[in-house]
């Protein structure tokens, strides 16, 4: 696992509810589409949980992205770059996790504003 601290401080906490279950990430890497889910995000970056290993070697790679709602309602684009990977079993699934920094940092939608209102 290769891990790089942020520079800057949050202005706003990391969002992990316990259900991400509404939002899909999909991520560009070279040509390459790769679906996967929600584990968190903050202004600054996500975790994608991915049910392939197929960014394991990609640590410092670019990607293309968006956040998908549920049945497609929206989409929220951005670009990053991967800086840690790591497998782990959640819920008896294996996924394959990376951690995602933003080049710019997203302004996160009200609706995601809640969620993390939500967390307790």
């Amino acid at each position: 696992m290769y891990l790089v601290a942020m520079e800057s401080e949050r202005r706003l906490p990391r969002i992990s509810p316990g259900d991400f279950s509404g939002f899909e990430v999909q991520l560009d890497l070279e040509g390459i589409t790769l679906f996967g889910k929600l584990g968190n995000i903050s202004e600054e970056g996500l975790c994608f949980l991915g049910e392939d290993d197929l960014l394991g070697d990609e640590i410092e790679s670019q990607v293309l992205g968006s956040i998908v709602w549920a049945k497609g309602t929206k989409r929220m684009f951005f670009e990053g770059t991967i800086i840690w990977t790591q497998t782990s079993k959640i819920k008896n699934v294996v996924y394959y996790i990376a951690g995602i920094q933003f080049l710019e940092r997203l302004n996160l939608t009200d609706s995601m504003l809640a969620r993390s209102l939500e967390i307790k």
